[in-house]
């Protein structure tokens, strides 16, 4: 599906949807100011007054339904189509029906054929829960419209004239719902409020019941069994450096026929893919196809969040936006000689002298034997940065329950964990990527830079052909941060602290000499990407707001450059 059609079905829809609200609009106000005299002198001759009567009421209750159906149509939902198009032929029976009203039964007419015409622009679907959650209010809302009804009448059969009874009050429930006049007639003041709230319980129903209808689609969450399969999948077809973390970091798989799958995280209607679509390189361009179709038909916003290689999106008509670049490394050739590599030379051979101890192990067995000083290292480092735990495309310490993550250890000559690095797996690369990187705060001048020195010479004995020390996002100034995209992108960086780090991070990853690639976000469209943005700032740090994130953007003063000392 190309941009320019997703671009045509965006008009199409929010066309109908203004549409609709105007309509409903003009329908609520004609049945209350508008009335054709000789029209309605003929009508008088042809049918009852309480029919007629029930035709303008019917005719103010559909224009109300249709300006609650016009969030539905905008977002293309398949039920509010359906049922629009029910609400739209009975509005034009109710505007002949309440005065031969011929213009404005034309209107709605052409309206119906219309909709009808696009009707392939409203196919996205609605959560099957929340429908039968809906479907299930409407017959409860019914019901208890029924009990509410009898009950009352009962309690109040001395204040209503005629006698009470069971058909007779049936009757007067649906004459309150056409509009029509009761079939009792209210004695005392309390039984006349008893009439007339019988439209207002049961309509109040029924609007609870259409908006669990038009409530969008909730992403399964991903078994055991899927993230066993998917684990499988990555073997072969792992390519992307972050793409072991849809084991851990994404929340709901898309499957691709056997072929492949995209993990992803829903937040708000924003769909968001942890890198590429797990696939064979040839068949990436498919899978991102489907993957868009397949939120298209959601009602979601379909993202790609670090993907490399911008060609499949390209040719699909989506919009890249370049949000960093990955520090790539052969450890077959890294060295430490030259002037460049004086500061990491320097760092490992301090660390040396002082009895540091170097361990590589696999996340579950380093786990079991030092858990207690992993949390210590981790807790103590994220409070000196006053950040919480991310996610989503980066790693936690549960995510050390993998066998297939390689954790390096640094220890002091006491035994004390003084620095600990983590590398997922690239196995269609034969690569490492570095992930959490953490050290006490008051750890030994190098720690980080000796232990991932160790790390590339212990992935160059492993036969691992490359090491990347993951992406560094895009530097962003408070001189051209304030407006448009830059002003999005910096409300996001400044949201995960991550993201602030930006510039010291670049000069950490310099001094291993890496090669840099670019890094992008796939969006259908640049006036998608706000949405996309917060959605992002959501998946990092689930229970932090967007508008706390945007706040935090605003307020926070932007980190000095100078004295720090770098890690991710």
């Amino acid at each position: 599906m190309g941009h320019e059609f997703r671009l045509e079905r965006r008009r199409v829809r929010w066309f109908f949807a203004g549409l609709l609200v105007v309509s409903g609009v003009l329908d609520i106000v004609g049945a209350l100011l508008v009335q054709h005299q000789t029209r309605s002198q003929v009508l008088e001759t042809l049918l009852p007054a309480s029919v007629t009567v029930g035709g303008r009421t019917g005719a103010v209750l559909s224009g109300f339904a249709l300006l609650l159906l016009a969030g539905g149509i905008g977002r293309g939902k398949r039920v509010a189509f359906r049922l629009t198009v029910v609400v739209l032929g009975a509005t034009i029976a109710f505007e002949l029906i309440k005065d031969l009203d011929f213009e404005a039964a034309a209107l709605f007419a052409w309206i119906l054929a219309g909709l009808w015409w696009f009707r392939h622009h409203f196919d996205a679907d609605s959560d099957p829960s929340r429908m039968r959650w809906g479907l299930l209010v409407l017959v409860i809302g019914l019901f208890t419209a029924v009990i509410y009804a009898l009950a009352g009448a009962a309690i109040l059969h001395n204040e209503l004239q005629p006698e009470f009874g069971v058909v007779r009050t049936l009757e007067t429930l649906f004459a309150a719902l056409a509009g029509s006049p009761s079939r009792y007639h209210a004695v005392t003041e309390r039984a006349s409020w008893f009439l007339e709230t019988l439209p207002v319980v049961s309509y109040a129903l029924i609007i609870v019941a259409l908006t669990q209808l038009l409530r969008p689609v909730l992403a399964p969450r991903a078994a055991a069994s899927e993230r066993e399969r998917l684990h499988g999948l990555l073997q072969d077809l792992g390519r992307n450096y972050i793409s072991h973390l849809a084991v851990h970091g994404a929340s709901s798989y898309h499957w691709l026929d056997g072929k492949g799958c995209v993990a992803f995280m829903l937040r708000g209607r924003t769909a968001l893919a942890l890198g590429d679509p797990i696939a064979p390189p040839a068949l990436v361009a498919d899978a991102a196809r489907d993957f868009v179709s397949f939120c298209d038909r959601q009602d979601w916003i379909p993202a790609f969040y670090q993907v490399d290689d911008p060609v499949p999106y390209r040719e699909l008509g989506l919009t890249l936006v370049p949000i960093g670049a990955e520090a790539i490394l052969q450890p077959s050739t890294f060295g430490l000689s030259g002037k460049k590599r004086a500061d990491l030379r320097y760092a490992l051979h301090r660390c040396e002298r002082a009895g540091m101890r170097f361990v590589f192990a696999p996340g579950p067995e380093v786990a079991a034997e030092h858990a207690e000083q992993l949390e210590g290292v981790s807790g103590k480092w994220l409070q000196s940065r006053h950040s919480p735990e991310l996610g989503y495309s980066l790693g936690t310490l549960a995510t050390l329950s993998d066998p297939d993550i390689v954790v390096g250890l640094a220890f002091d000559a006491d035994g004390r964990l003084e620095a600990f690095v983590t590398w997922l797996p690239v196995p269609a690369r034969k690569a490492w990527t570095l992930d959490l990187m953490r050290r006490r705060p008051d750890s030994a001048y190098g720690v980080v830079e000796a232990l991932i020195v160790r790390s590339i010479q212990e992935a160059r004995r492993r036969g691992i052909v490359e090491a990347s020390l993951g992406m560094t996002p895009r530097i962003i100034t408070s001189s051209n941060g304030a407006h448009g995209l830059e002003g999005a992108w910096r409300a996001m960086y400044w949201g995960l602290d991550r993201f602030q780090r930006s510039r010291t991070l670049q000069r950490f990853k310099e001094k291993f000499g890496p090669r840099w690639e670019d890094r992008y976000l796939v969006v259908p469209s640049t006036a998608t990407l706000p949405e996309v943005t917060v959605a992002l700032v959501r998946a990092h740090i689930p229970p932090m707001s967007a508008t706390a994130a945007w706040v935090r953007s605003l307020l926070r003063p932007e980190p000095s450059e100078g004295g720090r000392r770098a890690l991710a």
